[in-house]
């Protein structure tokens, strides 16, 4: 798993809590903004997200690590197969940092399950 994300009702305010709890643990505060927050462990580079609700849904976000971007391609068609739903078709996504590239399905119960790789060269 490369990365979680978790639903609170306000990001920047829960970041002071989460700062101090993960603290001991190794991780530190990497990326801020408004509605989301993003601390890492510098050792094995996990993070953990947390985003304030999207049009009042809440939702976990769960980041597989993939290999290749043909596994990436294969994870979302698998999941749309298996009666997910599309929440981003695989491609780079270089706002979230170069080389990203990634998909999103929704699961059944409104999930986020992404599959990411972060060295993708096209």
């Amino acid at each position: 798993i490369d990365h979680i994300g978790l639903f609170v009702a306000d990001a920047a305010k829960r970041a002071d809590f989460y700062e101090k709890l993960l603290a001991p643990l190794g991780y530190v505060k990497k990326v801020a903004y408004p509605t989301a927050v993003c601390f890492a462990n510098d050792e094995d580079g996990d993070g953990i997200w947390l985003e304030s609700p999207k049009d009042g849904i809440r939702a976990v976000t769960v980041a597989f690590r993939a290999k290749t971007a043909d596994a990436i391609k294969a994870f979302h068609e698998a999941g749309l197969a298996a009666g997910g739903t599309d929440n981003g078709k695989p491609g780079p996504r270089p706002n979230y940092g170069p080389g990203y590239y990634a998909a999103f399905v929704h699961d059944p119960d409104g999930n986020n399950i992404e599959a990411m790789l972060n060295d993708y060269q096209a």
